[in-house]
């Protein structure tokens, strides 16, 4: 190996010759995986990706979110392969396809092994026309306009299941915040839940208004309109689901949930765990942090999700618990 970046606490390096390979190593399906920048593992035995990034989760939440002993869950898990949705391709000098490992060369792809059948055949039917744009997002049937979907389509059913089956069974209402096109809105009103929903973005707004219409929705940034929410949700338990961006909560959302809020607890999906274990932390000391869900959303890549569920640290008089009591 020889090293190409050197960082304070941190150093890259570029990999020459493997001497002894590990079990774990498998010869990528992909001939392309060397060179292009959309996958990071394809060289890993799956249950090692899987291991590896619960232990990244687990690091940030000691590291960062200074949690002790996290209680993490098995990892959720689908297809390795074939599970996008979407894809997003580069057009550049005749070629479609990937920014490689380098930044900067594109990689010309004519089927990628992660997107499903009909978005490669999508992509297909892209190559074969002139292409005046420099970037294309190519879609399946489902993801329709700019409004962000969830990309694992094999995942999508057991990712709602698992929100909504962390509600606890006595809590009626839901405030949601970051709420999308109503992909978890949709099935917390069809288990019986009333829902007060969150968004910002017209086109998410726009779709959300026309599939979630038993749902109250309320447009704006959840900084904004929490109060707002808050008060049209009505009076029982409770609690607020979030779904941030990959940067997490910014810092006002901290700070309106890093208080004594009339909630059972916080259901917080992060796509970044060391945003998560930030915000987590932050939070202390009216929520306490009970168990991490890890999810592979996005298999063959750097990245996971993770659900988390936080419970009310308030004492029955209403005061806050200390750390010592949890």
């Amino acid at each position: 190996m020889v090293i190409t970046e050197r960082h304070k606490t941190y150093a890259r390096g570029k990999l020459l010759e493997i001497i002894t390979p590990s079990p774990e190593r498998i010869s990528p399906p992909c001939p392309l995986f060397e060179g292009c920048g959309g996958c990071a593992t394809q060289h890993l035995a799956y249950p090692a990706e899987t291991r590896i990034k619960t232990a990244q989760i687990e690091s940030a939440l000691h590291r960062i979110g200074k949690i002790p002993d996290p209680v993490i869950r098995p990892i959720l898990t689908g297809p390795d392969y074939g599970y996008r949705n979407r894809i997003t391709v580069h057009n550049r000098e005749g070629k479609v396809g990937f920014l490689g490992t380098d930044g900067r060369t594109l990689v010309d792809v004519a089927r990628c092994l992660l997107a499903a059948d009909d978005v490669n055949a999508k992509l297909t039917q892209l190559r074969s026309r002139p292409r005046p744009r420099p970037h294309y997002s190519v879609r399946a049937d489902e993801v329709r306009g700019e409004a962000f979907y969830q990309s694992n389509r094999p995942l999508a059913g057991a990712l709602q299941k698992l929100v909504v089956d962390a509600v606890p069974a006595a809590v009626r209402l839901v405030l949601e915040g970051y709420a999308g096109t109503g992909f978890f809105s949709g099935p917390l009103v069809a288990s019986g839940r009333q829902v007060v929903a969150i968004e910002s973005h017209p086109s998410a707004v726009e779709v959300f208004r026309k599939e979630v219409e038993e749902a109250e929705l309320l447009e704006g940034r959840f900084e904004d309109e929490m109060e707002n929410a808050l008060a049209r949700l009505g009076a029982g338990p409770a609690i607020c689901l979030i779904n941030p961006p990959r940067g997490g909560l910014s810092p006002d959302a901290r700070k309106l949930l890093g208080q004594a809020r009339p909630w059972a607890g916080i259901l917080y999906l992060s796509c970044d765990p060391p945003a998560l274990a930030r915000d987590v932390s932050a939070l202390h000391p009216f929520w306490k942090p009970e168990w991490f869900q890890p999810i592979d959303l996005f298999p063959r890549t750097a990245h996971v999700e993770c659900l988390a569920w936080l419970s009310s640290r308030l004492s029955p008089d209403g005061s806050p618990r200390s750390r010592k009591e949890g």
